[in-house]
């Protein structure tokens, strides 16, 4: 085998590459991340950590760093036309970590980039080519090229290296916009959720850590540029609970979609996280989903022989990811009714089915992402991880 830089190289240095990048580091594997951007995110756009996430962060020693810097969410109250629905609660979850832990991404980036050592990760390089032998891939980088055993994709949903390969991901956007800021929290929430379904549409709050709080509005339409004081303005009208336009931080928009790439790898070259696949953000399983997708293949690249094994990736998590973009877009289209008839007929399915029926009680480990399949690697069968004949 030919002599290379690296043993992976990992293009993108989000959550997903960084605790990729960990993982096999921790094993001893020489690597490298190239991050295109040189300066922090201006805002954070997933900020809900589940618990298996979390025995996955363990591998590492940094689960008790996270659960420190972030906020313990325990209950999550759920509003409908007439008032309060119900509450989907984790503290009854079978898990250890009976909650979600709210932490912004820029925070989590910032304990995996501090975790892993800024020795190993080059910012400000952009990958314009990837191409691979037998034996190994080539990356130009910033001018430079570099070479490894395997190069992984892990830069996000318009991602760079899919596109250079021609990897095709289909997918479509929904019908149904946002607008998201977090504010100075005044309320009386503490460490609470809470969700509110009206027929003029929903309106989202989360805790974060410092004293803030992520309010989160639907629109008609996508507003590239809403107008100051939107997200004060459709809370204030839809909850009657007055977010002061003079508390706001920060500001973003989304539109939702989904993906889901024919492959997970094309010999060397592998895709993980938002490279691989995309979903609503309703839930907040994209992150953690990439978060198993990391942890998965951290295991078979520091095997004998990987390139036997990237089936068995493909295979098990292209079946979790199915399930998690089906439950994220069930959450955005219930969520998402606008109109009165609509709004009574959810109040009455949210009520009596999801937070007060036979189903209520396991609500908690849905949301949770414990019943997602294969969600860490010990779910995995050990069987599965034993090469087989290409």
């Amino acid at each position: 085998m030919k002599a290379t830089d690296y043993d992976v190289i990992i293009v993108g240095g989000g959550p997903v590459g960084l605790l990729l990048a960990s993982l096999l580091r921790q094993q001893g594997r020489r690597i490298r991340v190239l991050e295109r951007r040189t300066e922090p995110i201006a805002h954070s756009a997933a900020i809900g950590i589940t618990p298996p996430s979390l025995h996955i962060l363990e591998k590492l020693g940094l689960a008790s760093e996270f659960i420190s810097s972030g906020v313990k969410v325990r209950d999550c109250f759920v509003h409908g036309q007439r008032g309060q629905l119900g509450c989907v609660s984790f503290r009854e979850i079978p898990d250890e970590h009976r909650f979600i832990l709210s932490l912004p991404q820029v925070s989590t980036i910032a304990l995996l980039q501090n975790h892993l050592g800024q020795e190993h990760i080059k910012t400000g390089c952009e990958v314009s080519q990837v191409r691979q032998t037998a034996d190994h891939c080539e990356v130009l980088a910033g001018g430079r090229r570099l070479t490894a055993r395997f190069v992984v994709a892990c830069d996000g949903s318009r991602s760079s290296v899919r596109s250079i390969i021609g990897m095709r991901a289909p997918g479509r956007s929904y019908d149904c916009h946002f607008v998201m800021g977090d504010f100075v929290d005044r309320s009386s929430f503490g460490d609470e959720a809470h969700l509110y379904f009206t027929a003029a549409g929903s309106v989202e709050s989360f805790p974060l850590p410092g004293g803030q709080r992520r309010w989160v509005v639907q629109t008609d339409t996508r507003m590239d540029r809403p107008p100051p004081g939107l997200v004060s303005l459709l809370t204030r009208q839809r909850t009657g609970i007055d977010v002061p336009v003079a508390d706001q931080v920060n500001e973003s928009v989304f539109t939702p979609r989904k993906f889901n790439c024919d492959r997970y790898y094309d010999g060397r070259i592998i895709f993980c996280g938002d490279a691989a696949h995309g979903m609503s953000p309703v839930g907040g399983q994209g992150m953690n989903t990439g978060f198993a997708d990391a942890e998965f293949l951290a295991e078979i690249l520091t095997r004998s022989d990987p390139l036997k094994l990237l089936p068995a990736y493909n295979r098990y998590r292209r079946k979790a990811v199915k399930t998690a973009i089906f439950r994220a877009e069930w959450g955005m289209w219930l969520g998402t009714w606008r109109g009165h008839a609509r709004s009574l007929l959810r109040d009455f399915v949210l009520k009596y089915l999801l937070c007060q029926g036979p189903v209520s009680k396991h609500m908690g480990s849905f949301y949770a992402m414990l019943t997602i399949p294969f969600n860490t690697l010990k779910r995995v069968p050990a069987a599965s991880l034993q090469p087989r004949p290409l």
